[in-house]
């Protein structure tokens, strides 16, 4: 997954069709693919296939909430910004507007923990690669260094300037889409030696539910797309358009390569850690094994650069610009770098890629993801009739659709564990706290 950024924001309409679609395939593009079929298989065998597409259908239909609201306010920060314009001003004023507002800084508040998650869960992607490559990583004590001498690049990278971020970011993104495509072409090579063959793992958990939940995390890198809208030329025409094409190509991307590694691996995917490297690696050999995991540690680590290169920008501008944060969260150094989000933001994504695992960090992203789209679905309700705001785009039917989201989203979170729940209401709590003693917010 990758976080939507104000950095790729700007006042000139530059992209055209064919680079928002790049641009959104890019974008949600991570390291659920290389990791999650085997965990998919285990939970819905066979049905895991459907699983994804469900999963990519179900995000397109909220994809369209944040492509209305969107077309309608032309502002950076996505969910939080559009929840805050919901509620905000919920009553005007009394009680009403302070628990909008309250709202929208949860939001927010909320947006900001999903991108620490996420760089957690990407490094968690990258330290499990990297233990394919290099077994020694595998042992708690090795996996534990490793992943903070990395922490510690972040930070410097973040700290000095993200000069290396744009080369990085572009090999990382050219090598997913050709790992991901070579996989498909040897599945297609395979079937075409080997016939097609497929089976339901002998111990599959047959819970279509959490495996329905846990393909999402494959999916939530779409809001980059919204938040880019001030870019796109035509974005009331070019981005309900360009949702629904980035969508339905990921969704076949994904479908295949979940396909293939059924195909290649059959019931023996339950067992893969690197389920995709290891469906290369048994028709081109192990050569092609050791290929796909290079790129597979250059494509996550771009990804991880890139969010925590983000998140602390996000937090740092919900502190200046919205005031939603108090100030101290917004100073910089004099490389005019966050230094107290950057801090706050890596130091707490490394005390979770090495306390939890990389499944129970998708599932906690997830969850966080759900609580983003609620708040926006709901943001879209309140304004889509709203006289100082643009018409902005106009679905059919779309009250049903997005009533529909909604019911959709409460019956996932019901598949969450206790501790996930615990976890965000912990968040939620220390946010509370963070909004009751802010006193410039009130003004002191």
């Amino acid at each position: 997954m990758r976080k939507p950024s104000g950095r790729h924001r700007g006042t000139n309409k530059t992209l055209s069709f064919a680079s928002v679609i790049l641009l959104g395939i890019n974008g949600i593009i991570g390291s659920g693919i290389f990791l999650l079929p085997g965990t998919l298989y285990q939970e819905a065998g066979l049905g895991s296939v459907s699983a994804i597409v469900l999963a990519g259908l179900s995000t397109t239909l909220i994809a369209l909430s944040y492509a209305m609201l969107a077309s309608k306010i032309d502002d950076d920060g996505g969910a939080w910004v559009y929840s805050n314009r919901a509620f905000g001003a919920f009553g005007a004023f009394g009680a009403f507007g302070a628990f909008g507002a309250f709202v929208g800084f949860q939001t927010g508040w909320f947006g900001w923990f999903l991108g620490v998650i996420t760089i957690a869960a990407e490094l968690a992607a990258f330290l499990t690669a990297l233990g394919g490559l290099i077994p020694v990583v595998k042992q708690r004590g090795v996996y534990i260094s490793v992943a903070l001498v990395i922490i510690a690049a972040l930070i410097a990278i973040n700290l000095i300037g993200p000069n290396i971020l744009t080369f990085i970011d572009n090999i990382s993104s050219a090598l997913k889409i050709i790992i991901l495509i070579a996989v498909i072409a040897a599945g297609g090579y395979f079937i075409s030696t080997h016939g097609l063959h497929v089976s339901q793992p002998q111990a599959v958990s047959s819970d279509f539910r959490t495996a329905f939940s846990t393909a999402f995390y494959m999916f939530t890198g779409f809001s980059f797309l919204p938040v880019a809208a001030n870019k796109m030329k035509n974005p009331e025409k070019t981005l309900p358009r360009a949702l629904m094409v980035v969508m339905l190509i990921v969704i076949a991307i994904y479908g295949m390569a979940q396909m293939t590694t059924i195909v290649i691996l059959s019931t023996n995917l339950t067992a893969e850690t690197l389920p995709v490297a290891a469906a290369f690696a048994t028709v081109v050999g192990s050569i092609g094994k050791t290929v796909a995991i290079l790129g597979m540690l250059i494509s996550i680590l771009g990804v991880a650069v890139a969010v925590s290169f983000d998140t602390p920008i996000e937090m740092a501008s919900l502190a200046t610009e919205k005031t939603l944060l108090p100030a101290v969260f917004g100073r910089t150094n004099k490389s005019g770098a966050p230094f107290v989000a950057i801090w706050l933001t890596i130091g707490i994504a490394a005390m979770l890629v090495v306390s939890g695992s990389y499944l129970f960090l998708v599932n906690l992203i997830v969850f966080s993801a759900f609580l983003q789209y609620i708040t926006t679905i709901l943001a879209w309700f309140k304004l889509r009739h709203d006289p100082t705001l643009p018409a902005g785009i106009h679905l059919p039917m779309a009250p049903l659709l997005m009533g529909f989201a909604l019911l959709l989203i409460g019956y996932l979170m019901t598949s969450a564990t206790w501790l996930t729940w615990l976890i965000a209401v912990i968040v939620a709590l220390i946010g509370s706290v963070i909004y009751a003693t802010d006193t410039r917010r009130r003004g002191e």
